[in-house]
């Protein structure tokens, strides 16, 4: 996974589904968000028609590739592109998607997943549109910037008491 050093890269094939995704999401109707998203099926299926990395029904492994390119554009101030990819049925993500957010230190709020998800999926189309700057296009970076100083206040607290 992606750190926010900014130096990672991704493998060849998580390129083709970032390509693929960015693509999908720039041709996507900003004023309709959601007619972006793809089922996992699908999106194997236009990617390797053949099956030689996901065999169809579970298609074991696109979750890893789906969360390097999420993590990828987190580390580059982006939102996470998987938020198109959803399960055919429901037509919503699987549950990966949400803990990976978590994992990258989105503060995802409890009972507020689907909320996050379908803002999530309106930054996506809104930023590879072109229809928002980058700080509208990731709207908990001031918040999480907001934390890091309360914390760096708060340690130096602590150090002044330990000292």
């Amino acid at each position: 996974m992606c750190q926010a050093d900014f130096s990672c890269s991704l493998s060849p094939l998580a390129q083709c589904v970032h390509a693929y995704l960015a693509q999908r999401a720039g041709n996507t109707d900003p004023a309709r968000p959601f007619t972006g998203r793809i089922a996992y099926g699908r999106l194997c299926t236009a990617l390797d028609p053949r099956h030689q990395y996901w065999v169809p029904r579970r298609y074991k492994g696109i979750g890893q590739i789906l969360g390097q390119v999420s993590s990828y554009e987190h580390a580059h101030g982006r939102p996470m592109l998987s938020a198109l990819v959803v399960q055919a049925a429901s037509k919503r993500p699987g549950k990966g998607f949400v803990e990976l957010a978590r994992s990258l230190g989105v503060p995802v709020i409890p009972g507020h997943e689907m909320d996050f998800w379908r803002n999530e999926v309106k930054h996506v189309i809104a930023h590879w549109t072109g229809q928002t700057s980058r700080s509208e296009d990731f709207p908990y970076v001031e918040k999480a910037r907001a934390r890091l100083a309360w914390i760096g206040r708060e340690l130096t607290d602590v150090q002044r008491l330990l000292g």
